[in-house]
């Protein structure tokens, strides 16, 4: 049996609703906000965001300019004839100014995304240490696996009952099921690309 095949106009029609639901996807990820959270605050269900964000529903321009009141994204932008282009570089291209970030405050530790998003097998992040700053004093485990390389400065590495002290150009790499943690033992900042498989933020 042969496959169906979708009229010139109706595959126009899909391939736009799917390069908006990215787009509209991308920019709710970056303002940190849960599928849950959009549809409170637009009186709008779960599930009808998540067709719209996955290009299987078509929203009224009614509907469109709550959920971009949400999450900070100019209706007019949606319409214009780089919005292919744009859907593109969201899912694969992170703008430094752009970086999804999230800062333990006390900790004296910052890590910022590189990847453009949570979907895949892999999480790639720069993280920051304070001298004295890291994950905390005890340790933690979880599925997968990591590794990374000092970029600047120096980190020492906890794992499965042994410390290593890293500095620049070291790298590492473990399973994520053994007990492990980090933090800069210097009185300088220390600068570490991270990566993780599966993503666990």
């Amino acid at each position: 049996m042969s496959g169906l095949h979708l009229h010139p106009d109706e595959e126009i029609e899909q391939k736009a609703d799917a390069a908006l639901g990215l787009t509209i996807r991308s920019f709710r990820q970056k303002n940190k906000l849960s599928l849950q959270q959009v549809a409170e605050q637009t009186n709008l269900s779960v599930g009808l965001l998540s067709q719209i964000e996955r290009g299987i529903s078509s929203p009224s321009i009614r509907v469109l300019r709550a959920i971009c009141g949400v999450i900070k994204l100019p209706v007019h932008e949606l319409f214009t004839d780089d919005m292919d282009y744009n859907a593109r570089e969201t899912r694969r291209i992170v703008r430094k100014q752009s970086r999804r970030h999230i800062n333990f405050g006390s900790r004296g530790m910052i890590k910022e995304f590189l990847t453009a998003h949570d979907d895949g097998t892999l999480q790639v992040m720069e993280i920051f240490l304070e001298p004295g700053g890291g994950s905390g004093e005890t340790p933690y485990e979880h599925e997968g696996e990591e590794c990374g390389v000092i970029l600047e400065g120096q980190m020492e590495l906890f794992v499965d009952g042994t410390f290593h002290t890293l500095s620049e150009g070291d790298s590492f790499h473990f399973e994520s099921v053994l007990a492990h943690k980090f933090r800069n033992p210097s009185d300088q900042k220390c600068r570490v690309l991270w990566v993780t498989s599966p993503p666990v933020w």
